[in-house]
């Protein structure tokens, strides 16, 4: 069987996002959704409940009076802040069954998607997208064909393609497509499309390091390509410190954004990476 033939199927065959996220994805999808449908879906998984009401009453949040309820938790952080627990808490199985590999650390993979997650949610905010929520989520998935990837290929093949994206000279989308077979973000738009994720998120997931795309899509594309630029160039889960990241003028252009607004949203990344760091001691991934 064919390398390719195996990511494939490895990614068709990715177990899909549990049932009450994309519950969850569906409401907000309507930017006049019902608080009231969110947090009804939410409890009816006691597990996930369990798990946002142990973030909620950590030091992430030091709230004055402890969350028993998931109303409590919308009461005291806002619904924008409990699609982003949700999806936080749906979403870490899949860095936890990462093996450890030089091409894509589960611990180091995870950071880099929280604090895109981070960046895509604050410019959807500046920029006045309707659904915040769903940036957060497209920041969040956007490494599930790394992911996928490192489930299915030899370590010798994960080594050498890590090998080679520590060459400052290096496009590492080509060079996962050479060493790999398929680039992360073509990964990511097939598991997407299979999961029947909402069509904005597919083409953001597939499309967001592709310009002539990034002009043609909707404003989440363009939103995931300037997050994930600006994280990475903040040293990120960049493999290569001196390998230059900047968001592409189209991008920059569609959300008519400016230098200052990125340099806003780079102090904001950075001052959250405590939060990320929490994340991580509440939502593990394996070795941590």
């Amino acid at each position: 069987m064919s390398q390719l033939v195996q990511i494939m199927r490895t990614l068709r065959a990715m177990p899909p996002l549990p049932e009450v996220a994309s519950r969850v994805l569906s409401i907000v999808q309507d930017p006049e959704y019902s608080i009231d449908a969110l947090v009804g879906v939410v409890r009816t998984d006691p597990g996930l409940t369990m798990r946002i009401l142990r973030i909620c009453n950590s030091s992430l949040y030091s709230l004055a009076q402890p969350i028993t309820s998931v109303s409590d938790a919308v009461a005291y952080l806002g619904s924008r802040n409990l699609v982003k627990l949700v999806m936080v808490s749906c979403s870490t199985s899949y860095f936890r069954n990462l093996p450890a590999n030089g091409y894509a650390d589960p611990a180091g993979l995870w950071r880099q998607s929280m604090s895109t997650a981070t960046a895509c949610q604050a410019i959807a905010e500046r920029c006045g997208h309707a659904q915040p929520a769903t940036a957060f989520t497209a920041g969040i998935l956007h490494n599930l064909g790394c992911i996928a990837m490192a489930q299915v290929l030899e370590p010798a093949v994960l080594d050498a393609a890590a090998q080679q994206l520590r060459d400052p000279a290096a496009n590492p989308l080509e060079v996962e497509r050479r060493v790999l077979g398929m680039d992360h973000a073509a990964a990511a738009g097939i598991v997407t499309e299979t999961w029947n994720l909402p069509p904005e998120l597919r083409r953001a997931a597939r499309n967001h390091h592709d310009p002539a795309r990034i002009s043609a899509d909707d404003d989440l594309t363009a939103l995931l390509h300037v997050a994930d630029q600006l994280v990475m160039g903040l040293g990120i889960g960049e493999p290569c410190a001196g390998r230059p990241h900047e968001p592409c003028p189209e991008a920059l252009q569609k959300l008519r954004l400016q230098r200052a607004d990125l340099d806003d949203v780079a102090a904001l990344v950075t001052t959250e990476l405590r939060r990320v760091d929490e994340l991580l001691n509440q939502e593990p991934p394996p070795g941590r």
